[in-house]
């Protein structure tokens, strides 16, 4: 599309005028404004926008060279040329010494010298334009520089953006500018970051909106209108209202702007929204040096809203946390957060400056952590986890847990790690533990004590018992009958048997459990003694694998039995007072007992069975192995035989 070029032809005759204003607007470059005196001249210069100005010399009142001084020192780059039909070097140098562009002679060919005018005028428009545009840019490029400066010390992003359009907007001459997605605005919560920075000419306009609506919800329309369809595009986009589509148009009258034009604005690879400028006239797509000076704007606000988007969503977080977070390069820490140093009781700014993470901590620790920190950054290891100690700056002992690991950046390695102080979990683990310790001894006080009284126990239910059999003794000393005796030194037997197991565990470390055959051995020769048998008649033994340890409600009744067996075995195996052995072996399976108990009498009756015995010796071995779980039964072999199995835990 041909642009069109605004000219002032100034000049007191008003036919020339005319003439020169027919032939230039036909070439289709221009339209031309004809004023007859300087003072009209510089009105209309003063209300209307004007390219280029043609002014003849000689005027009455005003002439051309106080017109172009007048004209210079408000527009000084507007392009000028001078018209005279005085062909004087003297005029020509003064003209040009004024700041006239060119000077041309009023030639009698008309449309010869039009045509030299097009000429000048494009070439003179062209390079005001080419000039302006550079100025703009200088001035825009000035202004982003300057809020790129503010934004690397920190400066807030939406306040500089927001000044930067403030100053950039008028440099365009735009009626309003915005940077972000104002659709994107309109639907978030109250309380997040903003998504749109908008600068208006007008500041009533921009509180109360226009054409009743607020101007953001106008806005929003027309990025939503405008941008349909272009989700993708990269590139500048230019809009005008004679030419957009229905939609686009409504918005921008409801605007009450002409035309517009849209940067993309990218947050890393995602197009974030755009800025943009609204032109109440019609703006073309701008020249090469504002256009770049307008895109390193987008780029700078994306690069910008970047870093804030980071900032607001990465580091706010880690400056908030509950944990200490530091970065370390080179064995030097480049960024630790507030947590970090309030663990230490030391600013942050001495930390980066004058420590290191191993001299921190204790100097047994330290080798442990720096070795770590080598082995990660060699990629031995992908992170460490550590308990070390360290020491705050008032002296008291913290207790720490780190965990680092590495990421690479430009083929430089860095160990980030998180810290926690763990000082009170220590000391109330320390606590517990000396709780428990104590407690521990108070236990063992406790188990001693009872211990020593179990041991008692079973030391006087021992004497006890003894006294009944001395008791018993002592009763048959008083009766002559024979069979009396027999059956109280029987009685007397089965209490020494019972009384000897009271007495193992009296002997024994472990109040639990008796050693079977020594008990088993002690009940024998107790039995033996107590028969005053001549010395050797009766050779007794005990013959034992692995030791078997049992609890006194299996002793009990395995004692019993031995006692009912050795007994019978003395009184009928060996008449006459023969000699012979009784032997008993012990042997462990499958978590039972199995005791053999045999004699090399007479042995059993041919017709024994001891289901059918009625003695009172077998109907305790029945009853005995029923209550330990056990089964019994008996051969006659050389002597005889018995076979008691039971379990260890019935």
């Amino acid at each position: 599309m041909v642009t069109i070029i605004p000219v002032l032809f100034v000049d007191d005759n008003r036919e020339l005028s005319n003439i020169f204003q027919f032939y230039l607007e036909e070439t289709g470059l221009f339209t031309v404004h004809v004023c007859l005196d300087g003072e009209d001249a510089l009105r209309y210069i003063a209300e209307n926008p004007v390219e280029a100005v043609i002014s003849d010399f000689d005027m009455p009142d005003m002439d051309g060279i106080t017109l172009l001084r007048h004209i210079r020192s408000t527009h000084p780059r507007l392009p000028f040329i001078m018209l005279t039909g005085n062909d004087s070097k003297e005029t020509a140098i003064e003209a040009l010494n004024a700041g006239a562009d060119f000077y041309q002679n009023k030639a009698e060919d008309l449309e010869i010298q039009v045509l030299d005018l097009s000429h000048k005028l494009k070439i003179l428009v062209e390079k005001a334009q080419a000039e302006l545009a550079i100025q703009k840019k200088d001035k825009i490029l000035e202004v982003i520089s300057k809020t790129a400066g503010q934004l690397l010390k920190g400066c807030d992003f939406y306040s500089e953006m927001e000044k930067t359009l403030r100053e950039v907007g008028p440099l365009t001459g735009a009626k309003g500018a915005f940077i972000g997605n104002p659709v994107l605005q309109e639907n978030e919560l109250q309380g997040v970051p903003p998504e749109v920075i908008v600068w208006w000419d007008d500041e009533k306009e921009k509180e109360n909106g226009l054409s009743g609506k607020p101007l953001l919800t106008l806005l929003s329309e027309l990025v939503r209108a405008f941008s349909s369809g272009k989700e993708k595009s990269g590139q500048l986009m230019h809009c005008r209202s004679d030419d957009a589509d229905p939609a686009v148009r409504r918005s921008m009258e409801y605007l009450s702007v002409t035309s517009a034009i849209f940067f993309p604005v990218f947050v890393g690879t995602e197009r974030w929204g755009y800025l943009s400028f609204l032109f109440e006239g019609i703006k073309q797509i701008p020249a090469e040096p504002e256009r770049y000076a307008l895109t390193m704007m987008a780029e700078l606000a994306g690069a910008a809203r970047y870093r804030a988007y980071m900032e607001e969503y990465f580091k706010n977080p880690v400056e908030k946390s509950l944990v200490g977070v530091f970065l370390i390069r080179s064995k030097r820490f480049i960024y630790i957060n507030p947590r970090f140093s309030m663990i230490f009781g030391i600013p942050r700014e001495e930390i980066i400056r004058t420590k290191s993470l191993p001299g921190l901590l204790d100097e047994n620790d330290s080798s442990r952590v720096l070795k770590v920190m080598q082995e990660i950054c060699a990629g031995s290891i992908e992170s460490g986890h550590l308990e070390v100690t360290a020491k705050s700056r008032d002296g008291s002992r913290i207790f720490l847990e780190l965990y680092l690991t590495v990421f690479r950046h430009n083929s430089s390695s860095f160990i980030i790690g998180n810290c926690l102080d763990i000082t009170q979990r220590k000391e109330a683990e320390e606590q517990v533990r000396v709780s428990e310790e104590l407690l521990k001894q108070n236990m063992m006080s406790s188990l001693e004590e009872k211990e020593t009284l179990l041991r008692e126990i079973h030391h006087r239910v021992k004497n006890n018992m003894q006294i009944i059999a001395s008791l018993l003794r002592l009763s048959s000393f008083e009766s002559k009958n024979p069979e009396v005796h027999d059956i109280i030194r029987d009685c007397r037997n089965r209490i020494f048997s019972m009384a000897a197991i009271h007495e193992k565990l009296y002997q024994t470390d472990k109040l639990t459990a008796v050693p079977l055959g020594s008990y088993i051995r002690d009940i024998g020769s107790r039995i033996i003694h107590e028969f005053e048998m001549d010395t050797g008649q009766i050779t007794y033994d005990v013959i034992e694998g692995e030791p078997v340890l049992v609890d006194i409600s299996i002793g009990i009744p395995v004692g019993l039995m031995i006692n009912e067996l050795i007994t019978n075995s003395i009184k009928h195996a060996f008449p006459q007072n023969h000699s012979g052995t009784i032997e008993i072996e012990i042997s462990l399976a499958n978590a039972s007992c199995h005791l053999r108990y045999r004699d090399n009498g007479i042995g059993l009756p041919v017709d024994f069975s001891p289901n059918l015995q009625d003695s009172l010796g077998i109907e305790l071995i029945r009853n005995l192995t029923h209550q330990i779980q056990g089964t019994v039964s008996f051969e006659s072999e050389n002597g005889m035989i018995c076979n008691l199995i039971f379990p260890l835990t019935p």
